[in-house]
């Protein structure tokens, strides 16, 4: 079992939150922290207004992959482009993560990271067939329903001891379907991670399909022991 924290864009901008985040997704369980990198003008606000605080930049990840080291938890990053992928490399983060989305709007970067040899966690959208996406050994597939925030009737999710998903990239509310997925044989889990569902800053939906540290800890325990139970 692995248990993939995503922080962004709950962090809100602030790297000290960001920090804040970091430990507690390690002291509630986490294998790993995941952050998002971007620049802000792909993903304007609905009212078109700039989330330009939420962008973090080289130096900003260099802190952050510090920090985590500092604290014993691995780190890496979703890049959304060619430049940031190249920031991924020049710190060697031990795994690089694709977006859902990225699969059908930039299929080269795709292709680009699973040809550096790392291993690639690559999301597959629920409404993409598995067969469209590229396949390679180092690559983690997890089955994504891209709603923020999803709810349980949204989630179709396959067997995972009889499909090609290693895993599951979660945008549901609760931790319903996160145990669902360790139940039926998922070896991965990617959810987000925040301080409070009440939080306002990054995005409002971010915050209410994530998980608190209270909530981590209990996929962490829960799932062990359905990882027991399943061999």
């Amino acid at each position: 079992m692995f248990i993939i924290s995503e922080i962004f864009p709950q962090h809100g901008g602030s790297l000290q939150v960001a920090e804040q985040m970091i430990l507690q997704s390690k002291l509630g369980g986490a294998d790993a922290v995941k952050v998002q990198l971007y620049p802000a003008s792909m993903f304007p606000g609905a009212d078109g207004a700039s989330r330009d605080y939420l962008e973090l930049d080289f130096d900003g990840l260099k802190r952050l992959k510090a920090y985590a080291d500092q604290v014993g938890i691995a780190f890496f990053g979703t890049p959304f482009d060619f430049e940031r992928l190249d920031w991924c490399l020049k710190l060697d983060l031990p795994y690089l993560k694709t977006a859902a989305r990225t699969n059908r709007e930039n299929p080269a970067l795709v292709q680009a990271m699973l040809d550096t040899g790392k291993p690639v966690v690559l999301s597959v959208p629920s409404d993409m067939h598995f067969d469209e996406v590229p396949h390679a050994k180092q690559a983690i597939y997890l089955y994504c329903v891209m709603k923020y925030p999803a709810f349980l009737e949204d989630m179709k999710m396959p067997d995972f001891k009889n499909s090609p998903y290693h895993g599951l990239s979660d945008h549901s509310i609760g931790i319903a379907a996160a145990l669902w997925a360790f139940a039926h044989g998922a070896k991965y889990l990617e959810k987000h991670f925040t301080l409070s569902h009440g939080d306002q800053c990054g995005t409002e939906q971010a915050h209410v399909g994530s998980m608190t540290y209270d909530e981590l800890v209990q996929i962490h325990r829960t799932g062990r022991h359905m990882e027991r139970l399943c061999r």
